[in-house]
């Protein structure tokens, strides 16, 4: 139930509504009902929600190292030139596990060119 609220909730945000406003409307109607101790509930789900909305939206780009990302980010471009993805937004983080290269995630799409992956790969093989 608290998803449906979220859901309405999300609505309302997205078709203009201000939102304070939108919150103090719904705080307001489950008042009414008796059924304010759903809110920490709706909360959460509504997290759930923007989290899930935004990853829409959302490329991750993960390097080994730091001074790796400007190489990854110029790669990652001509890469992203070729799609037709529409707009998006591309997060920079740094992951020690990928030991170097790059990895990118988003919007149902998966590139790996971690040198992780290839030891992996080779590692698999010559164990076989």
């Amino acid at each position: 139930m608290e998803r449906q609220y979220a859901e309405a909730l999300w609505t309302l945000i997205e078709k203009g509504k201000a939102p304070h406003e939108a919150v103090a409307a719904l705080k307001k109607s489950l008042e009414a009902r008796g059924r304010l101790a759903l809110l920490p509930k709706i909360a959460r789900a509504f997290a759930r929600l923007a989290a899930r909305e935004s990853g829409k939206h959302t490329f991750t780009l993960s390097v080994a190292r730091q001074k790796d990302m400007q190489t990854a980010l110029i790669e990652v471009k001509k890469v992203l030139a070729g799609q037709s993805l529409g707009e998006f937004d591309l997060c920079e983080q740094v992951d020690e596990t990928l030991v170097g290269g790059w990895r990118l995630e988003g919007k149902g799409l998966l590139m790996d060119q971690s040198w992780k992956k290839a030891l992996l790969s080779i590692y698999n093989r010559a164990t076989q």
